[in-house]
C-alpha cells in the first residue's frame, strides 16, 4: 500500500509512505474496522480516514479504535521516506528522466511526475527484494495519483513496467504473479489499509518540518493521536522513517529517524 505527503504549499519534505504487510493475516483487521465503522456510522456511506481530514465528528470519535486496530492487527512494516524539498532530483533531473523513460517506451513523464514515479518504484523494488521471496505473489494498491493516472502519452501500465524494470535491478527474476490496483470505486478495507501510509506520510512531514523550524504542528487532538501512534511501538507493525538529505558538498546522505513519546 502506498500514499504520499508533502505536496501542499509550505511543506518542507516530500514524503512517501509504504505499508508492506502479510496479506493472509488481514482478516482480523478487516472485521475489527468494519465493526468500528458500524459503531460510529461511517460504514455506509464509507468515510475514509485521511490525515488532512481528521476533524470530522464520527471519524474523530472512531480514530482511537482505528489506530488500536492498526497497531494490534496488521502484521508488517510501515516505511516512510522523507526527501528534503530542496532536492529536486535523485535521478539526474526532469529532462533526463523524461528522455530516458520515453526512449524506453515507458510513456511521457513531465513536471516532476517522472521523478516521483522513479522514487516510488525504486523504493518499492528495494523493499520487495528485502522482504519477499521470489515466488511470493504480490499486490500493490495505491491511491489515485499523478504516477498512476491516465495522461497524455502514458498510463498506469507504464508505471507497472517501470516497477518491473526497477525490480530487476534489486532482485532475481520474479516468477510470482504481481497484481496492481488504484483506489477502487467501491471502497473497502483496502482503503482502510491505505490510510496507514497516508497517516505516516502526513505526520512525518509535519514532525520533521516542526523539528527544523521549531514550530508547533497545527491541528487538534486528532493529530496529537496520530503523532503518538507514530512514536509508539507496536507488537506486529514496525514503523521506520528514512530521511534523505543533501550535504554541503552536494552529496546525498540518508539516515533512519526515530520518534519517541515524551512523558506528560
Amino acid at each position: 500500500m502506498t500514499d504520499f505527503g508533502g505536496e501542499h504549499p509550505g511543506a518542507r519534505f516530500n514524503t512517501y509512505g509504504f505499508l508492506i504487510l502479510a496479506f493472509d493475516k488481514v482478516k482480523p483487521f478487516e472485521l475489527a474496522v468494519q465493526e468500528l465503522r458500524r459503531k460510529h456510522k461511517i460504514l455506509e456511506p464509507f468515510s475514509e480516514f485521511r490525515y488532512k481530514r481528521l476533524a470530522s465528528g464520527p471519524r474523530s470519535r472512531a480514530l482511537p479504535d482505528f489506530l488500536r486496530a492498526v497497531d494490534g492487527l496488521i502484521h508488517g512494516a510501515v516505511v516512510t521516506i522523507a526527501v528534503e524539498k530542496q532536492i529536486e532530483s535523485l535521478f539526474g533531473g526532469a529532462a533526463r528522466i523524461e528522455e530516458t523513460l520515453s526512449g524506453m517506451g515507458l510513456g511521457r513523464w513531465k513536471k516532476g511526475a517522472g521523478e516521483k514515479v522513479l522514487r516510488v518504484c525504486h523504493s518499492l523494488a528495494i523493499f520487495i527484494s528485502l522482504l519477499t521471496r521470489t515466488d511470493q505473489p504480490l499486490f500493490w494498491y495505491c491511491d489515485n495519483d499523478a504516477i498512476n493516472e491516465t495522461s497524455l502519452g502514458r498510463g498506469f501500465p507504464d508505471t507497472q513496467k517501470i516497477l518491473g524494470g526497477a525490480l530487476g535491478m534489486y532482485s532475481e527474476e520474479r516468477s510470482a504473479v504481481m497484481g496492481f490496483g488504484k483506489s477502487f470505486e467501491r471502497k473497502s478495507y483496502l482503503d482502510d489499509l491505505l490510510s496507514v501510509p497516508d497517516f505516516a506520510a502526513g505526520v512525518v512531514q509535519d514532525l520533521l518540518a516542526g523539528h527544523e523550524t521549531g514550530g508547533n504542528i497545527a491541528g487538534g487532538d486528532e493529530k496529537t493521536q496520530v503523532i503518538k501512534w507514530m512514536a509508539a511501538e507496536s507488537e506486529f507493525l514496525s514503523k521506520i522513517t528514512i530521511q534523505i538529505m543533501r550535504r554541503t558538498d552536494g552529496e546525498f546522505v540518508s539516515g533512519k529517524v526515530d520518534f519517541y513519546p515524551v512523558a506528560e
